[in-house]
């Protein structure tokens, strides 16, 4: 089966500001090369394929590589279509350091 794990990563020292070019949508440039805008990121979105064969393993696997990265919280998806798109597939729960799993 193909679990996916959401979840954000939190920038260290404070964050980080990342330049965008406007006329290239999506693109960012070298700060150095650039009078554009600059947008400030506190955390990196991921999304991480979960190799289980159960929704149970899954888990157990999504709660490892929560504890072993700066995110606290995430959510697990079941894809069958292996697609990196946020939010792809069906979400099956939940994960909050301290709280654990939950369905809704």
């Amino acid at each position: 089966m193909a679990y996916f794990l959401e979840y954000l990563v939190p920038a260290e020292s404070g964050g980080a500001e990342v330049p965008v070019d406007d006329a290239n949508d999506g693109s960012t440039v070298p700060a150095g090369e650039t009078a554009e805008r600059v947008v400030h990121i506190d955390a990196l979105p991921a999304r991480s394929r979960i190799a289980a064969g159960s929704l149970e393993d899954a888990r157990t696997e999504a709660e490892q590589l929560l504890l072993h990265s700066k995110a606290d919280a995430g959510e697990l998806f079941d894809d069958p279509g292996d697609f990196l798109e946020a939010g792809s597939g069906l979400r099956v729960g939940g994960f909050r350091e301290g709280r654990g799993w939950s369905d809704d």
